[in-house]
């Protein structure tokens, strides 16, 4: 058994150096698509570590300094490479030749270390320089392999770290055995020997393995989040094309109703800026949060222009009536209510219940002239079970009502305005309303000025 282990050793060398540039192209086939620093710094690891364990299986057959020395100058130079292809991974910027560098210098300075203990101490302690390079890099890459499983949280990523480990164990215990237990060079055989460099085969081939499927992982993770991404985009845009079309549809029933009223530009202008500044001070002063986030207010601040579209359903006989209506007339007149909610429904870019301009437009075409206490119409709805968006319209669209010219009536001053909507609190209007418009007059007063009709 003895006799026969340094053939067993130089075998797997020899396995193990095919193993590793058959890695090192598979790695670089595989993932020459993705233009992976740390990818292609590994791959160069695997090379090196092939390069070294052919080496060493050429004992016998090329000089000592070329098997011996070389193949363990270059075993240090794969680790080398090892550890910054992980620190490539963890975000760090690495340059080729300059880890090409660091790997010579390793290698000589290894190589210098062996051959001083050979020359000033004995040869037989060569071994445990040996050992000893081989546990320092590897607990120095299982460094940033745990950053790197602690970042991902990935089970391949473990299964890495725990390898280097495990071969910076092996190293440490050879080292020991060689130190104080007399364990000779590979090439001599023996059962610890064998059992040494059989575990550390078993390690790399693991560590290759476990690396290949971290790569993997990482790739087709970035793929995979990149087609989201680009989902996501084009989703977005769809969103935007949407709501533009909304827009711009609601803008052109806007103007076909004031087209059949006898509302003006600005009367629209002024009513968003009413509601917008209602809602704002709403926000502001902590009420009805949950439905005024800065995107419903928005919402809200498109959808106002819609309150009367019902009314291009009314008879321009009742319409554009310059008298007082009848009782008959004023019935058929309150139905633009209903009529605009019926026509907003039937919208085809109509979306979900609480996300879109038209859906708001919907709720306030319905409800801005429901009252709080019930006596409003159409459904006689009162307090909460009134829209929050059509109880801010009816604010918003009295002040206007009352402060605007119109062929029946001359205009309100902002005083007389702010007095009879104060005075509707608690009956026609949400009181906390009121209250925002009264904190908001000066504001509701300057908007009235800067859009007033000409």
């Amino acid at each position: 058994m003895i006799n026969s282990t340094p053939t067993l050793i130089t075998s797997l060398f020899l396995f193990f150096g095919i193993f590793s540039f058959a890695g090192a192209y598979l790695l670089l086939s595989t993932y020459k698509n993705y233009n992976q620093s740390y990818i292609s710094i590994w791959a160069i690891g695997c090379f090196l570590i092939g390069v070294a364990t052919v080496f060493l299986s050429l004992k016998g057959i090329l000089p000592n300094f070329a098997t011996f020395m070389l193949g363990n100058g270059f075993n240090i130079a794969a680790y080398v490479f090892f550890y910054y292809s992980y620190q490539n991974l963890v975000g760090k910027q690495i340059y080729l030749k300059w880890i090409a560098l660091k790997a010579l210098i390793a290698a000589l300075f290894f190589l210098a270390a062996l051959i001083l203990v050979g020359e000033y101490f004995d040869v037989k302690y060569q071994p445990a320089i040996v050992a000893i390079g081989g546990l320092v890099f590897n607990f120095t890459v299982f460094l940033p392999a745990l950053k790197i499983y602690k970042q991902l949280q990935i089970q391949v990523a473990l299964g890495l770290l725990i390898t280097f480990f495990l071969s910076g164990l092996v190293w440490v215990v050879r080292f020991i055995m060689i130190l104080f237990y007399g364990l000779g060079f590979v090439y001599e055989g023996g059962l610890t020997n064998a059992i040494t460099f059989i575990l550390l085969c078993i390690f790399g081939i693991l560590r290759f393995m476990f690396f290949t499927s971290l790569a993997g992982t990482i790739e087709w993770g970035k793929k995979e989040e990149l087609i989201t991404e680009n989902h996501l985009i084009k989703m977005e845009l769809a969103n935007k094309n949407l709501a533009q079309s909304e827009l711009q549809l609601l803008a052109s029933l806007s103007a076909l109703a004031m087209a059949r009223d006898n509302e003006t530009g600005n009367h629209i202008i002024r009513t968003q800026n009413y509601v917008k500044v209602l809602a704002l001070r709403l926000q502001a002063d902590g009420y009805y949060v949950d439905r005024l986030s800065d995107h419903a207010i928005e919402l809200l601040f498109n959808a106002a222009p819609l309150h009367d579209i019902g009314k291009i359903g009314i008879p321009d006989l009742i319409l554009l009536k310059q008298g007082p209506l009848t009782d008959e007339e004023w019935t058929i007149m309150k139905t633009h209510t209903l009529i605009g909610e019926s026509e907003l429904s039937t919208l085809e870019i109509k979306r979900d219940d609480e996300s879109g301009v038209v859906a708001k437009a919907i709720l306030i075409a319905g409800a801005h002239h429901e009252k709080w206490d019930g006596s409003g119409y159409p459904r006689g709805l009162a307090g909460e079970a009134i829209p929050i968006e059509a109880r801010i319209m009816s604010v918003a669209d009295m002040y206007d009502a009352l402060v605007s010219k119109r062929i029946y009536k001359n205009a309100w001053t902002h005083e007389q305005a702010i007095q009879e909507i104060v005075s509707k609190g608690n009956t026609y209007f949400d009181p906390v309303i009121v209250n925002a418009f009264i904190a908001e007059q000066n504001s509701f007063k300057e908007i009235s000025r800067n859009y007033q009709d000409s």
